[in-house]
C-alpha cells in the first residue's frame, strides 16, 4: 500500500529587498530629491520619506517604495496569495506598516524592504487601518485597539472600545507627552444596526488603559497643532474651529471663532490653516483665501487671496513653511481640460512668498475639484488630484 502525498502549493510572499543604496541617510537633515523634477506616478495613498515614495503597489496586494531621484522601484514587498489586499499603510522613519483585510498585519523595514514581523489578528477582517504612533502601530480588533512594537512586532497593550462601539476604524493617532495616546475612531462602520458616530479616546501607551472618551465631529479632518493642541472641526457650531487642549485628564475645546471652513483645514509650528471662499459657499465654491491663526490665541496672523480666476488646494504646513497649489477655477465642466498650476511654498508665520515652482500642463480628470498637496518629506512634494484616485504628481525640488 503506498501513500499518496499531496502539497498544496502557497505562492510565497514576494519580497525583493533593496535595489542599490539607501537615497537618504536617517537623520540627514537636507533635501534628498533633485532640484526642479516634476513626476508622474499612479497611486492615491503615499508617504514621502528619506528619499523613498511609499504606496500600494498597482494590485493592492502589498507595498512598494520608489526612489523619488530616479523614479525606478527601491523595494517591494507583496502577498499574491491574500484575497483581500492591504487597506492601508502608515510610515515612520524606520518602518512601514500595513494592515490587510484577512486580518493580517505586518512590518517591513523601510531600509532594505525586508519584513520585520507580522500577526494574524483573529476574527479582524473586513476593511482595516492602521496608525504608528511613538514607536507603536495601532490597529483594530473587535471590541478593540491593539499596539504592537513598531520594530518587532510584540503585542503591547489592548484598549477596549465602548460597547455603543463594537468595531471602530482607527483614523490616525497621537503619542502625546506623559506616556499618552490620542486616538480618533469612527464607530460602528460594518454595523448595520448601530448608528455611526465618532470618538477620541485618550489611552495610557503602556497600559492601554482608557483615561477618557471624548465624543468628537469629522476625525478624518484632526490634525495636530502643537505638543498638546489638536485642531478639529466644531461639532457644535459649525463651520467654526475648535482647538483641543489634550493631557491625561482628558480633551478641552477652545473655540477658534473667527474661522471661516472647517473642510481644508492644516496645522503645524503654532498655525492652523483654511482655505475658504470668502463669498457664498456653493456646490462649486472656489477657495480663494488663504488665512492662517496662532494655535494660541486664535487671533489672525495673515491672509493670502489669490489672483481673479484662481483658488487654493488643501494645503500642508511642515518645516515652518506652507506648501500650496494655486490653479485656475475649476468646476464640474472642466473634465478634459488642460491647466497649469503652481506650487507656492510660504513662510508659516508671516505668509510671505518664499518659492513657486510652475506645473506643468496637466488633464484634469473626471469629476475633479483640484490639486491638493498630499505629503511633504526630503524636499520633495506630492500632489494629488482631490477628487480622483490616480495622477498622483511628485513636485520635488
Amino acid at each position: 500500500m503506498s501513500h499518496l502525498w499531496v502539497h498544496r502549493h502557497q505562492p510565497r510572499d514576494v519580497v525583493t529587498g533593496a535595489h542599490g543604496p539607501f537615497p537618504a541617510a536617517l537623520g540627514a537633515g537636507a533635501p534628498v530629491a533633485p532640484e526642479r523634477v516634476v513626476r508622474r506616478t499612479s497611486g492615491f495613498d503615499e508617504a514621502l520619506v528619506h528619499g523613498l515614495y511609499v504606496r500600494q503597489t498597482d494590485s493592492l496586494s502589498g507595498v512598494t517604495a520608489v526612489n523619488v531621484r530616479t523614479g525606478k522601484e527601491y523595494w517591494r514587498y507583496e502577498r499574491p496569495d491574500s484575497e483581500t489586499g492591504v487597506d492601508t499603510f502608515d510610515v515612520s522613519e524606520r518602518t512601514v506598516v500595513a494592515a490587510f483585510g484577512d486580518g493580517r498585519f505586518i512590518g517591513v523595514d523601510l531600509r532594505t524592504g525586508k519584513p520585520l514581523w507580522h500577526v494574524d489578528i483573529q476574527h479582524a477582517k473586513g476593511y482595516r487601518t492602521t496608525a504608528l504612533a511613538g514607536g507603536q502601530a495601532l490597529t483594530e480588533a473587535p471590541g478593540a485597539v491593539r499596539a504592537f512594537a513598531e520594530r518587532d512586532g510584540r503585542s503591547l497593550w489592548t484598549a477596549k472600545t465602548p460597547k455603543s462601539c463594537p468595531d471602530g476604524l482607527v483614523i490616525t493617532a497621537y503619542a502625546l507627552p506623559g506616556h499618552l495616546s490620542v486616538v480618533p475612531l469612527v464607530c460602528n462602520v460594518m454595523s448595520l444596526d448601530r448608528d455611526e458616530y465618532n470618538l477620541l479616546l485618550g489611552i495610557d501607551n503602556r497600559t492601554g488603559k482608557v483615561l477618557w472618551r471624548q465624543h468628537i465631529a469629522a476625525p478624518r479632518l484632526m490634525v495636530r497643532g502643537g505638543e498638546h493642541t489638536l485642531v478639529i472641526p466644531d461639532p457644535d457650531h459649525p463651520p467654526a474651529i475648535q482647538l483641543l487642549d489634550v493631557n491625561r485628564q482628558g480633551a478641552t475645546a477652545r473655540s477658534l471663532t473667527a474661522a471661516d471652513a472647517w473642510d481644508a483645514v492644516a496645522a503645524g509650528g503654532g498655525i492652523v490653516l483654511s482655505a475658504i471662499d470668502p463669498g457664498d459657499r456653493s456646490e462649486e465654491d472656489h477657495d480663494t483665501l488663504l488665512r492662517a491663526y496662532g494655535t494660541r490665541d486664535g487671533h489672525l496672523a495673515w491672509q493670502l487671496r489669490t489672483p481673479t480666476g484662481q483658488e487654493y488646494g488643501f494645503p500642508e504646513i511642515a518645516d515652518g513653511r506652507v506648501y500650496v497649489v494655486r490653479q485656475p477655477f475649476l468646476t464640474g465642466k472642466d473634465t478634459g481640460r488642460r491647466i497649469r498650476a503652481d506650487l507656492l511654498v510660504l513662510d508659516s508665520g508671516t505668509g510671505r512668498l518664499l518659492h513657486t515652482l510652475r506645473l506643468p500642463a496637466m488633464t484634469v480628470p473626471d469629476e475633479s475639484r483640484g490639486l491638493d498637496v498630499r505629503d511633504i518629506g526630503d524636499g520633495a512634494v506630492s500632489i494629488g488630484w482631490r477628487d480622483d484616485e490616480g495622477g498622483v504628481l511628485i513636485a520635488a525640488d
